[in-house]
């Protein structure tokens, strides 16, 4: 009676472990899965809300790769460049508008995206990666004075995390350009000097923008020299090594 009795407990604490093991293990299932509701989708605390103002099918397929890129590339970028990573905003809300004829922009943890740029370059996706970019920054200035170091760096980080296309790709400076035209020739500016002078360059610069205190002056403290030399240094000599993960279509 008691070999009965004790193969029973000795089933019974079997099946409850069993259980214990199949409930964590759907848990686990659930938090590394995307979870989507009513247009919410949500993964390990991360949250993208989606607003489709779109009355066209085409648009799905690039909703969706969105959200693919925003649970791949936004905890990296919230990690990276966050000032405070613990309490930078972990849900980002994603509109598709008609209505609008620029091509995106970020705004307080809105991003807005123009549904005919976007449905006419599908291939864009690193355009919300820039935009993220911006949300993550959280730079208390965005004037004539620091507006291109903002954008160089939201181009800087789209060109480190992707996705990239043949259609955007960085270029070599004209004369036309200056350090301070914004952008993809800023971007790579700082690619140059990242690989030439300070490979911490971007990092500092982030920092200095966030705390307020960013000065053109910094460059010379960053490399040694001025910007207006690195910018010479760098139009004499403006090679680059660069590296794209383009996806055969």
């Amino acid at each position: 009676m008691k070999k009965l009795l004790s193969s029973v407990v000795c089933a019974v604490i079997l099946l409850s472990t069993l259980s214990t093991h199949h409930v964590l293990a759907n848990e686990s299932a659930n938090k590394s899965h995307v979870v989507e509701s009513g247009g919410q989708y949500e993964k390990r605390g991360y949250i993208l809300e989606v607003i489709n103002e779109v009355d066209n099918p085409a648009i799905k397929p690039i909703i969706s790769d969105f959200v693919e890129l925003y649970f791949d590339v936004y905890p990296k970028l919230l990690t990276k460049y966050a000032a405070d990573p613990k309490t930078a905003t972990k849900k980002v809300i994603l509109k598709f508008d008609p209505t609008y004829d620029g091509v995106a922009y970020a705004d307080d943890g809105l991003i807005v995206v123009s549904s005919k740029w976007i449905l006419n370059h599908p291939w864009d996706l690193g355009l919300f990666t820039h935009e993220l970019t911006h949300i993550v920054q959280a730079y208390p200035r965005y004037d004539d004075e620091t507006w291109w170091i903002t954008e160089g760096i939201a181009d800087y980080v789209r060109y480190v995390y992707g996705p990239h296309h043949d259609d955007w790709k960085f270029r070599e400076p004209k004369e036309t350009d200056n350090y301070n035209s914004g952008y993809g020739e800023t971007a790579r500016f700082l690619l140059w000097i990242e690989q030439n002078k300070n490979n911490k360059v971007v990092d500092i610069l982030n920092k200095q923008m966030q705390q307020n205190t960013f000065h053109i002056n910094d460059f010379k403290e960053i490399t040694g020299q001025s910007v207006e030399d690195l910018w010479a240094e760098y139009i004499n000599n403006p090679d680059v090594k660069t590296k794209y993960k383009i996806k055969s279509e």
